[in-house]
């Protein structure tokens, strides 16, 4: 095995691992009704993101090591606060090349800039150190991730990072109705329109699922307050 296929390896024995884990809480839950559990739904929903992801990487990190596209180069990167970037480098004629450079949108790539550029030089390592790119989920993926969770004991949420100017926001999804809210916000708001989505997108980067527990948010943060009914 590769150093390439290492990371692929870790996440699959740590899925492995949580597998485990919930299977012993399942087995000893009446010995141990006092103690709270995890929701199994919830862990197998986030096993399943991170097991997808780690068998198409080594699904690319088995294939014919020849670069695609009769030598196409692409570097992916996540810049904070921003969407995913890509630049690539397609080979034309001679010592020609096309450089593009792409920004995820939440749905696929979208080209920001394009030119030609010659003589291009590349310096990588010997023996493969990176994962091959690979897409993002889609802003409609990542929302079929958390319908259906509210109802767990800790919820999957989507969560955007903090910029300079935003705090981090989270969205949840409570009976079918999307309601974000940022920590240092005073009230949720619902989100009717999913394109606002990209909008945050956009200004906070690709979102990341995470249980509602894992950020300083928490159910009453998104449920209306009893004194107000």
């Amino acid at each position: 095995m590769t150093d390439a296929q290492q990371p692929a390896l870790a996440a699959l024995r740590d899925i492995d691992a949580r597998f485990h884990r919930q299977l012993e809480a399942a087995a000893t839950a009446d010995e141990t009704a006092a103690t709270p559990v995890r929701d199994p739904v919830a862990t197998l929903r986030r096993a399943r993101a991170q097991i997808d992801a780690a068998l198409l990487e080594h699904q690319h990190q088995t294939d014919d090591e020849t670069l695609p596209d009769g030598g196409t180069c692409v570097l992916q990167w996540n810049p904070p606060g921003t969407p995913p970037r890509q630049l690539v480098l397609d080979p034309k004629d001679g010592d020609t090349w096309t450089r593009r450079e792409l920004e995820w949108t939440g749905d696929g790539w979208r080209v920001c800039s394009r030119d030609t550029v010659d003589d291009v030089a590349i310096r990588a390592p010997a023996e493969p150190r990176y994962p091959n790119p690979v897409d993002p989920p889609t802003i409609n993926t990542l929302l079929e991730w958390i319908r259906g969770s509210w109802t767990n004991p800790d919820p999957d949420v989507l969560v955007f990072d903090a910029t300079a100017t935003t705090e981090q926001g989270v969205l949840v999804a409570v009976d079918g109705e999307l309601r974000y809210r940022e920590v240092d916000s005073h009230r949720w708001v619902t989100v009717t329109d999913e394109n606002e989505l990209y909008h945050h997108l956009q200004q906070q980067g690709q979102p990341t699922l995470q249980s509602l527990s894992e950020t300083p948010l928490t159910r009453q943060h998104f449920t209306p307050s009893p004194l107000t009914r």
